[in-house]
């Protein structure tokens, strides 16, 4: 019976979410689950939650628990990553020192400066996890959700001598619906297709009915309701003739036309409709790149979620049961099942765009079924679109040999070649910049780096 363990499964939202998704499937909940994390008491909340979903489904669970990665990993055929490495302090400090040089972000997890640190520190765990699962289910899924996406891919994928290496997210299922809602469309009659790299994908094919409903989206610049909340992701589409599939505030760090001068920032990352939920937090700011707003949504989040869950445990709380949107589960249900399900996955790339570096890691449609995953081929890629994401890719290729090496001058690198680094500074202030990062994180990534 394959065995599913789930690394970092003493967070709140994904956690929740994959056993959920488990026990809602009659065939997947009867299967072994091992939820790990370090932080054995998160690890006992996690376990007691899923046991008070098991109680409304009226079914049961079978969920265990350890804080020891080799055990959690031995024997199983899927493992899924979510872990945070570190803190919010170390998030802080990969935004505020890349500011005090200019270079100025808004969630910095998956480039310039602060994604490519967040991969040093990420990959340093991730390592370990790949590692246990040579030696204890060599050959296994490794279902990642931990970013920076691309880079950590790639040198997982590098590293790896049996098992699979997937990276996964959420953006084309959340950015598709958001259009079918924009354009008033049964989300059931949309369809579309999707590629590129993680976070900078591009929807390709966008039609309801037969119909090409680009002519309908380009009319949504003149809705100020919708194009304002969007302005990165619309002026994109504007200049280069297709809409990507990841948020405003993401999509404005990865070029250099948005965030280069105030002026330009003013401009398009303006928070014109900000989205303030029940809790206070305005979700506009990240979502329109507001300077540095991932820190601050990050900070309330987290306290947000740990009320939650004492609200949970406490039975103050509603239990939600519905299943989310996230492809793991649905993946090993495929896979265990043998039904076709189609998802777009971040794989290497060898000949997929073959416009793009065969050693980078692409997001592309794939078929899952009980042969596994099977990536599609993208002929004839815009050569616009390829352009922007060599741009990303430069830095992860760079940012995942550096990793994989503890080689700092690959790390230095890395972050000249971000596009937007490179748009604000120079060779002598990246390299004081990148030490500074070093020296600030020193504790949190491989001691190789500091030899």
């Amino acid at each position: 019976m394959s065995k599913i363990a789930i690394i970092g499964a003493g967070g709140v939202i994904f956690s929740q979410n994959f056993m959920r998704d488990i026990l809602l499937d009659e065939e997947l909940r009867t299967r072994e689950v091992m939820l790990m994390d370090i932080d054995a008491e998160r690890l006992g909340h996690a376990a007691t939650f899923g046991q008070l979903i098991a109680g409304k489904l009226k079914v049961e669970a079978r969920f265990r628990t350890t804080t020891d990665l080799h055990e959690a990993v031995r024997g199983a055929k899927y493992v899924i990553t979510i872990f945070r490495s570190g803190t919010i302090r170390h998030q802080e400090l990969e935004y505020a020192i890349p500011m005090k040089y200019g270079v100025d972000q808004v969630v910095s997890d998956t480039l310039g400066p602060g994604g490519v640190f967040r991969g040093l520190r990420t990959l340093k765990h991730l390592f370990e996890v790949l590692d246990a699962m040579e030696e204890e289910c060599p050959g296994a899924w490794l279902f990642n959700y931990v970013n920076p996406m691309s880079m950590n891919t790639i040198a997982l994928s590098r590293r790896a001598k049996t098992v699979h290496v997937i990276g996964l997210c959420h953006s084309v299922q959340h950015t598709s619906r958001q259009i079918a809602e924009w354009l008033e469309i049964p989300y059931e009659k949309l369809h579309f297709v999707a590629a590129g790299v993680n976070h900078q994908a591009f929807l390709l094919k966008l039609e309801a009915d037969g119909r090409d409903l680009y002519p309908e989206m380009r009319k949504l610049l003149a809705v100020p309701e919708i194009y304002q909340r969007e302005k990165v992701r619309f002026e994109i589409m504007r200049h280069f003739g297709y809409f990507p599939t990841e948020g405003s505030g993401h999509a404005s760090e990865y070029i250099a036309y948005i965030r280069k001068r105030q002026d330009l920032i003013d401009r398009f990352c303006s928070n014109d409709f900000p989205k303030i939920d029940a809790d206070g937090i305005d979700w506009g700011t990240m979502g329109s790149g507001v300077t540095g707003a991932s820190v601050e949504i990050c900070r309330r989040l987290q306290l947000r979620n740990e009320r939650d869950l004492r609200e949970y445990l406490a039975g103050t709380r509603e239990i939600e049961i519905k299943p989310s949107a996230e492809y793991g589960v649905q993946l090993i249900a495929a896979m265990e099942k043998n039904y076709c399900f189609a998802a777009n996955l971040n794989v290497m790339n060898h000949g997929l765009i073959p416009s793009l570096p065969p050693e980078c890691c692409v997001e592309v449609p794939c078929l899952v079924n009980g042969a596994g995953i099977l990536p599609t081929r993208m002929e004839h890629y815009p050569e616009q679109l390829a352009a922007l994401n060599r741009g990303m890719i430069n830095v992860q290729l760079l940012g995942a040999q550096g990793a994989l090496d503890g080689d700092r001058r690959a790390v230095f690198h890395a972050i000249a070649a971000d596009p937007l680094t490179a748009a604000k500074l120079g060779l002598d202030e990246i390299q004081a910049m990148t030490d500074e990062l070093f020296e600030a994180l020193r504790s949190e990534i491989d001691p190789r780096f500091f030899r």
